[in-house]
């Protein structure tokens, strides 16, 4: 880390120094030995920052040695959530706004942080340039998606969300506690008189409908969990259902571990904060081998993508603001910069090149319906409420709501969040809601002051209608590229976001549901309505869709693991993905499908064989492999070695030849599949067939009996030592080169496949798809024991070659003759 912390008028930048890092300590690699990084993440916000933190975790689990760059076009301000940070006034935009193409470009940050990129036709609050994004500024309500909320979602998405995901977002944001935040005498009197006549709210699920609150743990009791120290007459299932009412807030004011911090209100910062300095730590300060950096103040404005052999497209970097960035081979790309900028990006950076999802890009655009309703209701309004208790804390509240006509069909989904206070204020429970207390006369104050009312504000979420995939240009909204471009002469985003008939229609049946759910805390007596309307589309900062997930290509830009149909190794993560947006909040879900889709990159589905082969790796453990030993050999005693990563086997060269191989004898006549991809152009390995066990020869080095006994199939573009056809790649090593088609390998960083077939004396060699070597072996008499076909008396075995650099290996597998 050369670069010393810098000093402003006011501060000096220790945070900002030792979480980011700059172009230089980034390239670092090129010229001290390193390689490029593994993972590149375009977007330091919410959801960038979530997989970026979770891939950097998982592959340190998995032996470390793999690179992350997060690359955000903003610079770091706050270390935390702004409400645990106590800065009052740091908030996002209090109207929305429009691009001012007429103004220098950019245009000054609104509120410290935020600017606009696009061009659309109803104004936006925009995006935060700062790491950590919006995650800094979100509101906490965390309620989970329904299955009939799902629908269109890839079913085994959807399955893998609630059977984990769902969990582990929830307890990574805090939100999987109940009453760990809000509890007290309103929050009970309010939840008691809301649950007693929830049935004349219309539009509202009967809470016998729900699926059970995800805070009920096994053993737990419900009356606990509610704060109830009596049942007040309630039921065992009145107990259960109550619980579905509770708010699910990510706000978490209890340690979850003795020894910890509570988490408060949740941020993605902490998490690069805990990546950056351990990366940093265990590098030593070396920056060419660091495994996590955040490199702030770049723009991204393109991916670099080339078509592959097979029809396909891969990322190999990105061009940023500041020069291009290189991706290692095998690496992944993941872009994260929100909805409209990910679609932007994907159409920018596809443009031209005949992706087929390239009409597809940026459809599908969605955002949630919001309307507000604050009410002030006496105090006597609200049944059973202790006249002992003078101050009436916080409560918060949630109701779910499905929209139908009168025949049944269905209009939308929405949710009321509810959040009161005590008092003299005028928005409800967000007059105290998440505020961090600064000093304790304001808490006196609080604890001592006598409420007469109530304020109560009611906020109601409904969904917008998803496009029909199979009838895309009768959706109105969506993103395009423009023809005006920014200050980087980029093409900008066109947005179009507007309401179909069917979103007025649940937006109306959601502003009755609210008006009844007011009616019922009302309770008859006075209500006074502080706050009446409904947001503009723009500015909730819960635009989704443009990058929607699907298991047909034709009808979906991702797959179900948030891939994009027809690349190699680009994702995407955050709402852009979803099919449907439904009512909640996208935090938790996005938070669910980034650590889903982390994991999926880190650790893939095992790979399963063709019809009639057999797996020998499954991309998970090694499994029958094992490697070659070196004794008596100071000094060149490493042989190298495979780690299984990203459900590949990576090759790592030693001091000397060395030999991963199965265990498990060949059949006697057989074909065997396999993917290999070089990493470096001076890489040198091969496919070992037909050799004895390697420990029963009495050699030094036991990687030399697949040399001395068997043949090499041979993976070395530099053909070494004499570039001579016999030891170029397709060729059996020193024995026949490939001269019997045109060797077309692929280059670095995509894959090929050998297609090995031994019959007898008989091996075929063909090197994607094409037939490249016929070779008939007739013996070698410095070796009689070479080429002899496998028995029960005399296994042959198969083996991978660390020599030079770092081959990778997939998909292998074995079929008998």
């Amino acid at each position: 880390m050369p670069t010393a912390t810098e000093r402003t008028s006011f501060t000096k930048d220790v945070q900002g120094r030792y979480l980011c890092n700059n172009l230089a300590e980034v390239d670092a690699w090129k010229t001290a030995g390193g390689r490029p990084f593994d993972f590149i993440i375009v977007g330091g916000g919410t959801f960038g920052s979530a997989i970026a933190e979770h891939l950097w975790f998982r592959q340190k689990q998995a032996g470390g040695g793999l690179r992350t760059l997060v690359v955000e076009a903003g610079l770091f301000s706050i270390p935390e959530h702004v409400q645990n940070t106590g800065i009052q006034g740091f908030a996002d935009p209090a109207s929305p706004f429009f691009l001012n193409e007429n103004a220098p470009q950019p245009e000054p940050a609104r509120n410290e942080v935020w600017g606009l990129p696009w061009k659309s036709t109803i104004p936006f609050k925009g995006l935060a340039y700062t790491v950590g994004g919006r995650s800094l500024y979100w509101g906490g309500w965390s309620p989970r998606l329904l299955d009939e909320e799902m629908a269109t979602w890839p079913a085994v998405t959807v399955v893998a969300l609630n059977s984990r995901y769902f969990d582990e977002s929830s307890r990574q944001i805090g939100v999987d506690e109940a009453n760990d935040f809000i509890s007290g005498e309103l929050q009970n009197g309010l939840r008691r008189q809301l649950f007693d006549n929830l049935t004349s709210v219309p539009d509202v699920f009967p809470l016998g409908a729900l699926p059970a609150s995800p805070l009920l743990k096994p053993g737990s009791d419900p009356a606990k969990l509610l704060g109830l120290t009596s049942t007040g007459g309630l039921s065992q299932t009145d107990l259960l259902n109550m619980l579905k009412l509770e708010a699910p807030l990510a706000v978490q004011a209890r340690p979850p571990h003795a020894g910890f911090f509570p988490l408060n209100k949740f941020s993605v910062v902490p998490l690069l904060m805990k990546a950056a300095r351990t990366a940093a730590g265990t590098s030593n300060g070396n920056d060419a081998i660091k495994e996590f950096m955040i490199l702030p103040d770049t723009h991204v404005l393109s991916l670099r993508t080339l078509p592959t052999a097979n029809g396909t497209w891969r990322v190999t970097g990105i061009d940023t603001s500041q020069g291009p960035i290189d991706l290692a081979p095998g690496g992944t790309v993941v872009i994260a910069l929100g909805t409209i900028e990910n679609a932007r990006l994907a159409l920018a950076s596809f443009d031209g090149t005949g992706l087929p999802t390239l009409p597809l890009l940026g459809k599908n655009l969605t955002a949630h319906l919001r309307s507000n309703l604050v009410i002030r209701v006496p105090r006597s309004a609200i049944s059973g409420l202790s006249s002992a208790v003078n101050e009436l804390q916080t409560a918060a509240l949630f109701v779910k709501g499905r929209a139908t006509r009168s025949n049944g069909d269905l209009i939308g989904r929405f949710h009321l969040q509810i959040s009161a206070s005590g008092g003299g204020n005028t928005v409800g429970g967000e007059d105290e809601l998440f505020r961090k207390v600064p000093d304790i006369d304001f808490y006196d104050q609080l604890r001592t002051s006598n409420d007469t009312h109530i304020a109560i504000a009611i906020r109601g979420l409904g969904e917008m209608e998803p496009a029909d995939p199979t009838n895309l240009g009768a959706h109105p909204s969506r993103v395009d590229l423009s023809s005006r471009t920014d200050e980087y002469g980029v093409r900008r985003a066109s947005v179009v976001l507007t309401p179909t008939q069917r979103d007025e229609d649940l937006w109306n049946a959601m502003d009755a549901a609210m008006q009844k759910v007011a009616a019922i805390f009302a309770n008859a007596q006075p209500m006074q309505v502080l706050q009446s309307n409904r947001d503009g589309l723009g500015t909730t900062h819960h635009e989704a869709g443009g990058l929607w997930m699907g298991n047909d290509p034709t009808t979906s830009v991702s797959d179900g693991e948030g891939r994009f149909h027809h690349t190699e190794n680009l994702y995407a993560v955050g709402p852009a993905l979803f099919p449907s947006i439904g009512s909640p909040n996208p935090m938790l879900t996005g938070i669910a499908l980034s650590r889903r889709t982390g994991d999926l990159i880190m650790t893939p589905p095992p790979f399963a064989a063709d019809a009639g082969f057999e797996t020998l790796f499954d991309g998970l453990s090694l499994g029958d492999w094992t490697m070659s030993t070196i004794s008596n050999q100071p000094g060149r005693d490493d042989p190298g070695a495979f780690r299984v990563r990203r459900g590949v086997l990576e090759g790592r060269a030693g001091t000397d030849l060395g030999l991963l191989w199965l265990k498990r004898p060949t059949p006697t006549r057989y074909i065997l599949r396999l993917l290999w991809m070089m990493t470096a152009s001076d890489d040198n390995s091969g496919v070992f067939i037909g050799f004895p066990d390697p420990r029963l020869e009495g050699y030094d080095n036991t990687a030399y009996v697949g040399v001395n006994f068997g043949f090499e199939i041979q993976i070395d573009e530099l053909a070494r030592p004499a570039n001579a056809p016999i030891h170029s790649t397709g060729a059996v090593y020193s024995f026949k080169g490939p001269t019997d088609g045109p060797v077309v390998v692929h280059p670095v960083g995509e894959w090929n496949e050998y297609e090995i077939t031994v019959d007898g004396a008989d091996i075929r060699v063909a090197l994607n798809g094409q037939m490249v070597n016929l070779f008939h072996f007739t013996g070698d008499p410095q070796s009689p024991r070479r080429g002899l076909p496998s028995t029960a008396q005399d296994p042959r075995f198969i083996g991978l070659q660390t020599h030079t650099g770092g081959v990778f290996y997939r998909n292998i597998q074995w079929k008998a003759l």
